[in-house]
């Protein structure tokens, strides 16, 4: 489940600048407390395997800063990483992964940049069916071009983000739970994002499953969020949500997982005038919002090797916009893949979101409030020469449009990229 298409892995690629490197998983431009572990056989060390890989790519694009007056710009990009699993006890398993974003802006230096996430996993498969998660992550990234975190200033945003995640999951025969619980602190480096923005954002989600029949669960739903800001306590809050749906399987082609139902954010402090001249901007014209919560994901195969997957979402998200305290993304996405062949692969996105920023504190009735829609479209194709070696192209068109024209834009992206994997 992802909260928006910005941190979705279906519509990365060329969109916001990130290459896809398909067969080791796809750099995650946010922290997400998730490490996808390679399933292929791997070089054996002892009782280690290792999966050492390496992705570059060129990109092109129109609008490198992602404005309403266009820049072009070649981008490259090396991404080197490792992954080391160490299976223990016979049913459990260590995993270490680092992987890295490395870019170069032939014409525009200040967007370089040079991501990284270094991660570990401690998996137990216990015999009474109980799954436990625990994983650590530190990530060194950034706010992508386009996204609704950019500010559009001469450098990208840039930060570090340390997070701890937690899982247990235990499935009966007709009743299952999951708790999920994470605690992360985010610190912003340069452009004066660090008053604004550093905090401690802490979670706590479960999950009751109960089977309605052989490969249909009801879903319920029940989670909290906390933003514990370090300066900007005008912006402390918490969201909680509950929600219900239901998750199947209803043949071999078709699987889904759908939650409704409402979200609530309260800010947990009364506001107060904070220091100019930066701090002093963020007020606030309401102490609470509730709104309809969606999140969704469908996959279906309607014919041999066709793989659909459609994900709608609403949901609230932290603002960065000065006046405002929050914004509501709501947004669809269709993916799918076709394979040409057995070794060339298909693939397609359309994306949707419309974000709703707060009416900022005292704003006049002729002040528009920031309102952004977004679509993006893209095609690319993916060929796996050997096990170990693949290409990729891709095309990608972005535009948005705003209620405050400083943010509207269109670009056109193109991206070639090669990936070695072991």
């Amino acid at each position: 489940m992802w909260l928006s298409q910005f941190a979705n892995p279906g519509v990365l690629g060329a969109l916001y600048l990130t290459p896809t490197f398909p067969w080791t998983g796809l750099y995650p431009i946010y922290p997400s407390g998730y490490i996808p572990i390679e399933q292929e056989e791997g070089v054996r060390v002892g009782p280690l395997t290792l999966h050492p890989f390496m992705g570059m790519a060129e990109l092109y694009t129109d609008n490198v800063l992602r404005t309403q007056a266009k820049q072009s710009d070649f981008i490259t990009t090396v991404a080197p990483g490792i992954q080391a699993q160490l299976p223990f006890g016979s049913r459990h398993l260590f995993v270490a992964d680092y992987r890295t974003n490395i870019q170069f802006f032939h014409r525009n230096p200040s967007n370089n940049v040079q991501d990284q996430t270094a991660s570990g996993l401690m998996r137990f498969n216990l015999a009474s069916g109980l799954k436990l998660d625990f994983q650590g992550e530190h990530k060194l990234g950034h706010d992508p071009r386009g996204s609704a975190l950019d500010l559009q200033s001469l450098e990208l945003n840039k930060w570090t983000a340390t997070s701890f995640t937690g899982r247990a999951e235990y499935q009966g025969g007709v009743i299952g739970t999951a708790l999920n619980v994470q605690t992360m602190h985010w610190n912003y480096l340069n452009n004066g994002q660090a008053a604004i923005r550093d905090r401690t954002s802490n979670f706590a989600g479960v999950t009751f499953s109960g089977r309605m029949l052989p490969n249909t669960h009801a879903l319920l739903d029940f989670t909290v969020r906390q933003e514990d800001y370090d300066q900007n306590k005008n912006l402390n809050s918490v969201t909680y949500t509950i929600s219900g749906g239901a998750k199947w399987e209803a043949s071999g082609n078709t699987t889904g997982e759908f939650l409704v139902g409402y979200q609530f954010l309260k800010f947990t402090n009364a506001e107060v005038d904070q220091p100019g001249p930066v701090l002093s901007l963020f007020r606030r014209d309401q102490d609470s919002f509730a709104n309809l919560y969606v999140m969704g994901r469908l996959y279906w195969s309607p014919i041999a090797g066709l793989a659909v997957t459609l994900q709608p979402y609403r949901t609230i998200q932290q603002t960065v916009v000065s006046g405002t305290s929050f914004f509501t993304a709501t947004g669809v996405n269709l993916a799918a893949t076709y394979p040409l062949g057995t070794r060339l692969t298909l693939t397609a996105n359309l994306g949707y979101e419309n974000d709703r920023f707060s009416t900022p504190a005292g704003v006049s009735a002729g002040t528009p409030v920031r309102s952004d829609n977004l679509k993006n479209a893209a095609i690319g194709l993916n060929y796996r020469a050997v096990r170990w070696l693949g290409i990729g192209i891709q095309y990608v068109f972005e535009d948005r449009q705003s209620k405050v024209d400083t943010f509207t834009y269109q670009a056109n992206t193109t991206m070639v990229s090669v990936q070695a994997f072991f």
